[in-house]
Parts: C-alpha cells; structure tokens; sequence
C-alpha cells in the first residue's frame, strides 16, 4: 500500500510512485489484526462485536493536497472560448490555475513573486494578470498575498461547505456582485481594429 507524502515535503517533480493493480495478490486482510487489537478494550459482558472496514485510496496522483472541484460549466465554455479567441493569455490561465490549486476553502495564500516563481514569469506580469482575474470576479484581494478564488469556479471541500461559504460572500453584497457577476472577457480587436463579439 502506498502513502500520499505529508504536507509540506517536496514537490511531486522527480518522483516516483510504485502503483499496484487491485488484484487479489495485492490486497493485505488486516482485519485479523485490527481485531486481535481491540479485543483487549471490549467489555466483559460483550460476546461479539461486528465491524465493517471501507478502503480508502491512497492519492497518489492528486498529491498530499488533495484535489479542488472545478466548475465544468466554466471547464468547458468559459475558459477554453476565452483562450480561442484570445481573450485570456496563457499567463492569466497560467495563474488562475495556479491559484485554484493553492486554494484551501476558497481562500488562497500566495505572494505574487511565489505565483510568478512557479509558473516561471515576471512578477510584474503576474501582478498585471492578477489584475485581469480580478476584475472579472475570478478572484478577489482581500488583505496581502491573500486571494479569494471564486467558489463557483473551483472549490475545495464539499457541497455543504461550498454553499456556507457562498451565502457568507452574499451576504456582503459587494458592489463589484462578487461572486455571482462575473463579468465576461473583454473582446479582443479584430484584424480591422473592430472588437469581436462577446462569448
């Protein structure tokens, strides 16, 4: 059985998983001693004890992280049309994405020098994209290094907590219509100087 690494230890780059198919020859029966364990804590008045045991897997592909829920509305209309018709760079992709992976309940802790440090770009481009991301209610400052990514974009946690999270942003009623405005991508001029229409 393999183990996802604990927080804080290197990045996955150059490192190497053994992963085994879920064959019979690799399942373990620990049930024997779980029971053999626990026997010792059980009352003296009690004869028999029924326990079910649920597997859970390791994540070795989505690291020690865990993995954030992305909208597929967004997935699949918004971010690719925006890319095609050139209304986002590969820059403002680059660190959209990279802050829907730092995200921890809607919240993502990073300064911009380590954004532009991982996704290997000047930080003054970076601060220009935040900017961008910004202004569409992607995201939004809330204090230094402190960014707010837009639940209904991408989420990490479950629904329940999703939804607290949201009616607290609501509940705030920004001027800006954070979270629910968000506003499309500016048309990028045509080869005639005209803008092309909107997504």
């Amino acid at each position: 059985m393999t183990h996802a690494p604990r927080r804080g230890t290197a990045p996955w780059h150059g490192r190497t998983s053994t992963l085994h198919s879920a064959g019979p020859q690799n399942q373990v029966n620990v049930a024997p001693e779980i029971i053999r364990g626990s026997v010792a804590a059980l009352p003296r008045n009690v004869y028999e004890a029924r326990t079910r045991f649920y597997r859970c897997a390791s994540h070795e592909v989505l690291g020690a992280d865990g993995y954030a829920l992305l909208s597929r509305y967004f997935a699949r209309y918004v971010l690719p049309q925006a890319l095609m018709s050139s209304r986002m760079t590969k820059l403002q992709c680059a660190v959209l994405s990279n802050i829907i992976g730092r995200a921890e309940r809607g919240v993502c802790q990073a300064l911009q020098r380590e954004i532009a440090e991982e996704i290997g770009a000047a930080r003054p481009n970076v601060t220009q994209a935040l900017k961008y991301l910004a202004a569409r209610n992607y995201i939004r400052a809330v204090g230094r290094g402190t960014w707010q990514l837009n639940p209904l974009i991408a989420y990490k946690g479950n629904g329940n907590e999703q939804r607290g999270f949201l009616t607290e942003l609501r509940a705030l009623a920004l001027e800006n219509g954070f979270p629910d405005n968000v506003v499309p991508a500016p048309a990028s001029p045509g080869r005639d100087g005209k803008e092309t229409p909107a997504c």
